[in-house]
């Protein structure tokens, strides 16, 4: 799949060869030839979240492995928190050209790609490729200013479905107590000790690199950098 991305696409590369198959050529997974489905039936996209306006995707596609064909018919926003060697293939076309893992996190979206599109991904590497997606469905109908930059919060996109603010903790840091108007996902890109003090989200999972939380409106908290190395997580407020 072939995304616009904020310093991320996703990324083809030669699939690791076996017995069977030569250097160059990419095994065919028994899902490409099942019919594709919508993004959050497929299997490694699993669905972990959802409300009217959004679903929270948490997708892990283990070493070797290739997802099915699957369609995306929304607007999605992500975080990579582990990259791989990867290829995609649109269903009908070629598979994508070779190339290398991009830095981590990784923040990508799919705003500029004609939609719906189909596709599916490979991962020919010797570790997973994991991600957590937001699928945005809806507006919630309000538009607010966005949240000033700060020592700890930038913001690094707005577009007309969200705004992103990539926040940067040290060891021991801390973010100003703030509120967010807006709804929202909150995905943790790097390991660490995360602490997030103030109100309580409407839903959260994961661990360390890709946890998660959904936000309501009005959501006011502090998040605390506990550990000993810094953490990146990315902030995203519908509109």
């Amino acid at each position: 799949m072939r995304l616009r991305r904020t310093a991320f696409r996703w990324l083809p590369v030669a699939v690791l060869a076996t017995a069977a198959v030569g250097p160059g050529v990419r095994p065919v997974s028994a899902q490409a030839i099942h019919p594709p489905v919508p993004v959050y039936q497929e299997p490694r996209h699993r669905l972990v979240f959802q409300n009217g306006l959004v679903r929270v995707l948490d997708v892990l596609v283990p070493p070797g492995d290739t997802t099915g064909y699957h369609t995306h018919a929304n607007r999605t926003i992500g975080v990579a928190v582990q990259t791989a060697r990867t290829w995609g293939q649109t269903l009908g076309a070629a598979p994508d050209s070779v190339d290398l893992p991009a830095p981590v996190p990784e923040l990508f979206d799919n705003w500029d790609q004609a939609l719906p599109y189909t596709h599916r991904v490979g991962n020919a590497d010797r570790v997973p490729f994991h991600y957590v997606v937001g699928e945005w469905l809806a507006s919630p109908g309000t538009d607010t200013p966005p949240l000033p930059d700060d020592a700890t919060r930038r913001l690094v996109k707005e577009g007309t479905i969200a705004r992103i603010y990539r926040v940067t903790l040290l060891p021991g840091a801390a973010t100003e107590s703030h509120a967010h108007p807006a709804p929202g996902l909150t995905v943790v890109g790097t390991p660490g000790t995360l602490v997030e003090e103030g109100s309580s989200p409407a839903a959260s999972g994961g661990t360390g690199a890709g946890r998660w939380s959904w936000r309501n409106a009005g959501h006011r908290h502090v998040l605390r950098n506990a550990g000993d190395t810094p953490i990146t997580l990315f902030e995203i407020d519908w509109r």
